[in-house]
């Protein structure tokens, strides 16, 4: 016997039909849970991208302050007075000893024979001839002395400067790898033949070194020589960045 709407059966089964959903809505209420879950699962992964940034933000900056804290700049007066009179910034002159010899004046490498602060060979003697200060009468023992070494090193620097015009990167590939090795790198590896990127390097110590060097320069003009900039020599004030773990300039 078929039951009657008015019946209490009857409106039971209307009622359970109207709480029936179609295929349509179905697949809607499927379809926005799924993307409520893709959503939920997209905003779990984002944070946990976001505490690895913000985990590697923190240990870049603590290597930084770490960086900082063992930058200290010794024989400051020495390296302002022979910065001054060869027309370089005292902040790379100062990155350029740093990582030559940590500020020790007693440094020795016997492979290569370097001495002092800024670890000068019998070769770099004779770039400097001819030069204010020539450094004619000086022997290897006297590179140990701070002055005449700084002295020696800053003429150097100048004439790296001014053969690669002025700019960090190549003066500090020079200063590690000779100006000829940079010549023919600028040649062979750059584009524009004057300018060299991180990644133009050829040579991985030259590399590190010219990476470390700039990293320094960075810190000393922020924290001792906040008005200097770009330039390896004396010029307008520019901004120095740190070059970073991947960074070219």
């Amino acid at each position: 016997m078929q039951q009657n709407d008015r019946t209490p059966g009857g409106r039971r089964q209307a009622r359970r039909k109207k709480r029936r959903l179609s295929r349509g809505q179905w697949l809607t209420i499927c379809g926005m849970s799924v993307l409520l879950l893709f959503c939920f699962a997209k905003l779990l992964v984002s944070d946990a991208r976001l505490a690895d940034l913000r985990q590697a933000l923190d240990e870049e900056k603590a290597a930084y302050d770490r960086r900082v804290y063992r930058t200290t700049v010794k024989y400051r007066s020495l390296i302002e007075q022979y910065a001054a009179e060869y027309g370089l910034r005292p902040a790379f002159l100062a990155a350029i000893i740093l990582n030559e010899s940590s500020y020790d004046p007693y440094a020795f490498v016997a492979s290569t024979q370097a001495r002092g602060l800024m670890q000068l060979i019998p070769s770099a003697l004779t770039y400097v001839r001819g030069t204010k200060y020539d450094g004619r009468n000086v022997t290897e023992e006297d590179l140990f002395d701070p002055e005449t070494n700084i002295c020696i090193g800053a003429n150097y620097v100048r004439i790296l400067s001014d053969r690669f015009g002025g700019d960090p990167v190549l003066v500090a590939c020079a200063y590690h790898a000779g100006p000829n090795n940079v010549d023919y790198w600028l040649y062979k590896y750059s584009d524009d033949h004057r300018t060299l990127r991180f990644s133009d390097i050829p040579t991985q110590s030259t590399k590190e070194y010219a990476r470390k060097v700039i990293n320094s320069y960075a810190i000393y003009c922020e924290h001792y020589y906040p008005d200097t900039g770009h330039s390896a020599a004396d010029g307008g004030p520019a901004s120095v960045r740190l070059s970073g773990a991947a960074a070219d300039l």
